[in-house]
């Protein structure tokens, strides 16, 4: 975590700098306190109505130090999260699909959330914290010495009641909290969504998109956590205030009481005061301390995951035009402690024909295809493109586009759903959607549509409808079509068939078992698993 805190260097040296001064004019409106009841004592008038003024004038220094310091750590312990956050967001995105799998998404939801948190509070939330208490408790103490040394060794043992929490702020409190609430749930939804399309973001390559729109509400998320903050710095400062006009008035009864006669105050006062400004540091110590140990666990987590090394895939790029074929060979796998589902599997896509993998389920339709994309590696055999070893090849994912059965959709324009994040124009893309049969949003208008969080507010038919445009309109050398029948009845089904059997200008495999017997023939070759 030394990045993040040399990073934010500045706002934290000007909290412990106001900090500094905040315990300074703490201490001296203790001594001025004695001062305007020495001069009371002395039935002093002019005096004692000067240093009244003066202290007057270095509590509202010393609140205003105080109201800084909590400002600039405030800014320290945001500024440095948004930066852990990001950074653990380019870290995900970064990670290959394979190695994004090993955990579960709940897994990453939780980092992102609980353990972040722990991180803002008890690590970058206490070091200035800390920081404060530790120039605190040392200039109070030598002022106290200087005071007298039996003063200040009984001092190290008492305590003071806290500090009042003022009713004046609790709406704006309450309102900045609700605000960031449901800003952050939103920041959660959005993340969410763009874990339950991951693959989607790694095979079309819009890391940087996606990027872009986490930092967009990554910053909007922090700023509403900082006002937040800012507002509860704001209400100590207040709870502050009134316990020292309280002090205030409890002086200016004493000072009355001198004058009569009847009360003796003196150095003794001044000690009463520094108990106060001793009290709550010396108790929050050992507290702060526990935090930094019981957080390095957390801390570990978060910064191997933001400091793993992304796995690098191949050296080739083939460029698309110079695409071929597709060779598997002799290929032979099965999961981890599982038999094989593929044994000696051989077989041959070529360029611009279109194919049908059939066959029951688990037989390793899918499979195939996932060891086409390099998320696994064959136990024995090889899987080739132009010839080239797949995990050899560079842009795997510039040449490959996956369908899958389910409908990924974003919370965000139909038009970015369908053309993920890249220039392509707004005609293309009705084109796009009149081939695939939604000619109801073939129109400039329905392009803004929002898509509700997985595309709630579309039918089954018309979310597959929407992925298939998606992967028609990227346009690379093969296109791999899983299920795409899958839950649809007859009448779409032998549509969206229509549609494929019309994709002449790139390699088509498609995985499904429910090809109706009419359109079948049209294929220009069927592989059988068993």
């Amino acid at each position: 975590m030394k990045k993040y805190i040399k990073s934010n260097w500045k706002p934290l040296i000007l909290a412990i700098t106001f900090s500094v001064l905040a315990s300074i004019f703490a201490v001296r409106v203790q001594f001025l306190k004695g001062d305007v009841l020495d001069y009371a004592l002395l039935r002093n008038f002019d005096n004692t109505l000067r240093y009244g003024l003066y202290l007057g004038v270095f509590i509202v220094l010393e609140l205003g130090f105080f109201y800084f310091y909590d400002r600039k750590r405030g800014k320290f312990a945001v500024n440095s999260m948004k930066e852990v956050r990001l950074d653990y967001f380019k870290g995900l995105l970064d990670k290959d699909y394979p190695s994004f799998l090993k955990k579960k998404q709940g897994e990453y939801i939780a980092q992102y959330t609980n353990e972040m948190e722990i991180i803002e509070n008890q690590f970058f939330g206490t070091i200035p914290m800390l920081a404060e208490i530790i120039i605190k408790i040392v200039i109070v103490s030598i002022s106290l010495f200087i005071l007298d040394y039996r003063i200040a060794i009984i001092t190290l043992f008492l305590l003071t009641m806290p500090l009042y929490v003022p009713k004046l702020v609790d709406k704006r409190l309450q309102t900045a909290q609700t605000e960031f609430v449901k800003q952050f749930e939103n920041h959660i939804k959005a993340i969410t969504d763009w874990l339950n399309g991951f693959e989607i973001i790694k095979n079309f390559s819009i890391e940087k998109n996606i990027k872009e729109k986490f930092i967009e509400s990554n910053n909007h998320t922090m700023e509403k956590n900082l006002k937040k903050r800012q507002i509860g710095y704001l209400t100590r400062s207040i709870s502050a205030l009134l316990s020292y006009f309280s002090h205030f008035i409890i002086l200016i009864f004493a000072a009355y009481l001198v004058l009569r006669g009847d009360f003796s105050a003196g150095d003794f006062f001044i000690a009463v005061g520094m108990i106060d400004q001793l009290s709550y540091p010396i108790i929050s110590l050992s507290y702060f301390i526990q935090d930094l140990v019981s957080v390095k666990p957390v801390n570990m987590s978060i910064l191997e995951f933001i400091n793993e090394e992304p796995i690098k895939h191949g050296t080739i790029d083939i460029p698309k035009e110079d695409f071929e074929e597709v060779l598997f060979k002799d290929v032979s796998f099965g999961y981890e402690n599982h038999e094989n589902i593929i044994n000696n599997l051989t077989m041959k896509f070529s360029r611009d024909k279109q194919y049908l993998l059939k066959g029951v389920s688990g037989s390793g339709k899918t499979t195939s295809m996932n060891l086409l994309l390099d998320y696994y590696k064959p136990s024995t055999g090889t899987v080739k493109i132009n010839d080239i070893p797949v995990n050899e090849i560079k842009n795997l994912n510039e040449i490959i586009t996956v369908m899958r059965q389910d409908a990924i959709l974003f919370e965000d324009t139909l038009r970015n759903n369908i053309t993920m994040y890249q220039e392509v124009s707004d005609e293309k893309v009705i084109g796009v959607l009149s081939k695939v049969g939604l000619d109801r949003y073939a129109n400039h208008h329905s392009l803004d549509m929002l898509i509700h969080e997985g595309g709630t507010n579309l039918s089954g038919g018309e979310k597959r409808r929407v992925t298939l445009a998606r992967s028609i309109l990227r346009e690379t050398p093969i296109l791999i079509l899983d299920e795409p029948l899958a839950n649809l009845d007859e009448k779409n089904a032998k549509a969206i068939e229509s549609q494929l059997l019309s994709i002449k200008d790139r390699t088509l495999i498609i995985i499904s078992h429910q090809f109706s017997s009419e359109n079948i023939s049209k294929l220009d070759e069927i592989i059988e698993f068993k």
